[in-house]
């Protein structure tokens, strides 16, 4: 395939971002889940009932995608992705603070050394593992 010209290097690092949550195994990884997890990671240790109004999402939908994003799925017969951990608020027995597990944290790093790195060393990242995955 030929290599297309770059038009937008801030396009293309948000492109690898996804393609780097998609590599957990979610190949439909939804915006919804991308916002909280992001937000999350940028604030480790917020509390849950601010992600609501911080990411302009419904209680609900953070709550499903909080459990998406730690240990288990909502469904049974799914694994959650264990980027994060919730635990009690000290402050507040009733409340949730979240955290990056390990697993989240390399993520974090990964996503780092996406906006530090050259693009064209980027590209060729993406496309040794476009190659790995074909082989």
């Amino acid at each position: 395939m030929a290599s297309q010209k770059l038009t937008s290097a801030g396009a293309m690092r948000a492109y690898m971002a996804v393609e780097l949550l998609r590599s957990t195994g979610e190949r439909e990884f939804p915006a919804q889940l991308m916002s909280i997890f992001f937000w999350i990671a940028a604030h480790d240790g917020c509390k849950q009932e601010d992600l609501a109004q911080e990411c302009n999402i419904s209680t609900s939908s953070v709550s499903r995608c909080v459990t998406w994003l730690g240990p288990k799925h909502r469904l049974e017969h799914r694994s959650g992705l264990k980027l994060i951990r919730k635990e009690r608020d000290p402050d507040n027995y009733k409340a949730w603070r979240l955290y990056l597990t390990p697993k989240g944290k390399v993520f974090t790093n990964l996503l780092e050394n996406i906006s530090d790195q050259p693009l064209a060393q980027l590209h060729k990242a993406k496309q040794d593992l476009h190659d790995e995955n074909l082989g």
